[in-house]
């Protein structure tokens, strides 16, 4: 049997700490309002994977029963030896692809990769069933050239949330002269006098041919070095790169430093890792998040062959679309969020409707709803929540899951009924309530609708399935009317989707 050896020393992209140990600091706080942050890294400065945190609350005991007893949802948790074993698996193999794809950039002269940021549900403890998906962006930068962000703009408006990035500092003469390897994959594209990056190329022509090559190099050392089955596939999903890990009994054993595994079920058979490229826009010292500077990492992600991009943008020029992230903030109002027992309560509650979709979607037939929206869109619906009854309304009380349940679900349908669902961070008029100081373009830009690409008629269809599957099978029902704190909720998310003008 193969013992588990290093191929590589230890490289500093960012350390576990005790799974346990943090979810007791989360919990330490009894009462909302006591939250107990300083010292602690939250938002971009903590790169680690976050298991889960699950509160019900005592309210409604019988719910929770059904809950966990039904098809349509059961267990939302995972063992804390298989979370242990995916996340060290996970982390292995990415310093190794960290470790080839520097390796594999030395011949493209001045480009860096710089390291790898942690992102996504196992990042932000929204994690359910098994921890068998994880998100990575790898930062690159170039070297010697600054970047801006160039708005993409429709009747001289702005399109918030995605941009061109500009080279400020060289003229496409001087690009040729010092990064020629950049060049001659067309890297660099020149627009009316400026030059910008392309995110296309970089990304098709670069990016690719690194992971892939990086891939193929890891499998060849693990399986020379440790004789164990163990394979990496890859598929594309612009931006992403969908990287498969393909483990046996022994290939989970040489991952896992605790020790063999006891029984199967302490490991995962495949691990899915998505992978995105990320250039570093700038850092934002200026928003505040209760009091915090939040000192958010925003990042420009290739956006060119993405629905959004290719069906949005007719007036843009696809091959330089980026993507300026924002998720940075979004990992700031989770880690906080962990800190408050009223926002546990609203983390499980999205937690378990994340695991309605997840199991509910596998059923022949599935509900329409689960196939129509995505995990994004809920996370969204649940930063609106956080919004409106912790820092706009923060009087209306939370006191379990299934308390915040309702209130979940009832901005969820607004969405679907006005079938319009404003970016959060991009479009939201009230963001200021969370964020003090938070850049916005001062009102001039078009707000940005999730629901944007989706048909009309798939939306209607969700709508229904909204009614007729999702609030049933999770045994919500309403009656007559609503207290007046859920009332106050939805008449601020119909006021939301109402306004302004999108694209």
């Amino acid at each position: 049997m193969s013992q588990r050896r290093l191929l590589y020393g230890p490289e500093d992209v960012g350390v576990h700490t005790d799974d346990i140990l943090s979810a007791a600091r989360s919990i330490a706080t009894p009462r909302d309002g006591d939250t107990q942050l300083e010292g602690q890294q939250i938002g971009s400065e903590l790169n680690q994977w976050v298991k889960p945190i699950t509160q019900f609350g005592n309210e409604a005991s019988d719910w929770v029963v059904e809950l966990k007893a039904s098809p349509y949802v059961g267990e939302i948790d995972f063992p804390r030896r298989q979370w242990a074993r995916a996340r060290d698996a996970v982390d292995e193999v990415l310093k190794l692809l960290l470790k080839e794809m520097r390796a594999k950039v030395v011949d493209v002269t001045h480009l860096k990769i710089d390291s790898y940021i942690r992102q996504g549900s196992a990042r932000d403890g929204l994690k359910v069933i098994a921890p068998d998906e994880f998100d990575v962006a790898f930062e690159f930068h170039i070297e010697g050239l600054e970047f801006e962000e160039s708005s993409i703009l429709v009747a001289s408006r702005p399109i918030p949330g995605f941009c061109y990035i500009k080279v400020r500092n060289a003229t496409a003469i001087e690009l040729a002269q010092r990064y020629p390897e950049l060049c001659r994959k067309e890297v660099f594209i020149e627009k009316n006098g400026s030059v910008f990056l392309s995110s296309k190329n970089l990304y098709t022509a670069l990016f690719l041919s690194i992971i892939d090559k990086s891939c193929a190099s890891i499998e060849e050392k693990i399986k020379k070095t440790a004789g164990v089955k163990f394979q990496l596939t890859r598929r594309t999903n612009p931006p992403a790169l969908n990287i498969t890990i393909h483990l046996d009994v022994d290939g989970n054993n040489f991952f896992m430093p605790q020790g063999r595994m006891r029984t199967p079920a302490d490991g995962n058979s495949t691990i899915d890792i998505d992978v995105i490229p990320a250039i570093r826009l700038r850092k934002d010292d200026q928003s505040f998040y209760q009091g915090s500077r939040t000192n958010a990492l925003i990042h420009g992600i290739p956006k060119w062959k993405e629905e959004e991009a290719r069906g949005v943008f007719e007036v843009a020029d696809q091959d330089r679309v980026w993507l300026i992230n924002s998720v940075a903030y979004e990992r700031h109002i989770f880690d906080v969020a962990r800190s408050s027992e009223k926002q546990r309560y609203i983390l499980t509650a999205l937690r378990i409707v994340k695991t309605y979709f997840n199991k509910t979607k596998k059923k022949n037939p599935p509900p329409p709803i689960t196939t129509i929206l995505k995990s994004y869109h809920l996370k969204q619906i649940a930063c609106y929540l956080i919004m409106y009854t912790c820092h706009i309304h923060p009087s209306i009380r939370i006191d379990s899951a299934h308390k915040a349940m309702p209130h979940f679900l009832k901005l969820l349908e607004v969405c679907l009924e006005k079938k319009r669902l404003p970016h959060f961070f991009y479009s939201n008029t009230k963001i200021g309530a969370m964020f003090n100081n938070y850049l916005t373009q001062g009102g001039r830009e078009l707000r940005y609708d999730m629901f944007r690409k989706m048909p009309r008629d798939a939306l209607q269809q969700a709508f229904l399935s909204y009614q007729n599957h999702l609030c049933p099978d999770l045994g919500i029902y309403w009656g007559d009317g609503f207290d007046q704190d859920l009332e106050t909720v939805v008449d601020e998310m119909k006021k939301e989707v109402s306004k302004g003008e999108f694209f």
